[in-house]
């Protein structure tokens, strides 16, 4: 069998996932069976599988799902696991993969998507595709998403978190507003700065942190 395309799957991994009993004669596979049978088994969004006679073999051809992100589970949600996607990567077209899908055991691999996504519920997966292609445009880094809370989602930033309300067409406004801000930590240092509210990107707002109870009191004369 021969593979082609493939750059983070391995040549031996997809060959454990095409149910041949070997010796086989090629004129009893049935390619398109096989290629189904791939799609199904392995994070790929294309397979063509032909058979060649001279010399006998088979010839896979993919193209492999492009994770982007690392899903990972809400803060505090042990009760309510059922409710969001279980830990694993997802793709730009909002598929999700297990991790083991390219023969990775944990989230913390060096070679995983710096892009973090926590608190995705299912019902709302539909919407990635367009939320990744806004935030990956913007001009400020985004870290993480948490939208384990439907009415407010909640970008983790250079500038620091940005909450952004419910998910709705101004997302692409609300990156805008925060770029204009990006000036924000020469007028305002990051600690004292507990999140940007940009629910209304019109009207954009700060919460400020409170005063650390360790700090120490003004002295006395």
């Amino acid at each position: 069998m021969q593979v082609s395309g493939n750059e983070r799957l391995s040549d031996e991994a997809l060959q454990a996932l095409v149910p041949i009993d070997y010796p086989q004669s090629l004129l009893k596979l049935e390619p398109e069976a096989l290629a189904q049978q791939l799609r199904h088994r392995a994070p790929l969004v294309e397979v063509k599988v032909s058979r060649q006679m001279l010399p006998p073999r088979l010839n896979v051809q993919v193209r492999e799902r492009v994770p982007v992100a690392v899903v990972l589970p809400a803060l505090g949600s042990e009760g309510e696991a059922s409710e969001y996607l279980q830990a694993g990567l997802i793709d730009a077209q909002g598929a999700w993969m297990p991790t083991s899908s390219f023969g990775l055991q944990t989230a913390s691999a060096a070679n995983l998507p710096t892009l973090r996504l926590r608190g995705l519920q299912p019902h709302y997966q539909r919407y990635w595709p367009q939320i990744y292609a806004t935030i990956r445009t913007s001009p400020v880094a985004v870290q993480e998403l948490d939208w384990h809370d439907p009415s407010n989602l909640v970008l983790h930033t250079d500038l620091g978190v940005v909450y952004l309300g419910s998910y709705g067409p101004d997302l692409e406004r609300q990156l805008a507003t925060l770029d204009q801000m990006r000036h924000l930590p020469d007028q305002v240092p990051p600690a004292e700065v507990a999140h940007i509210d940009l629910t209304n990107p019109d009207r954009p707002s700060l919460s400020l942190a409170a005063p650390s109870e360790t700090e120490p009191s003004p002295a006395t004369p």
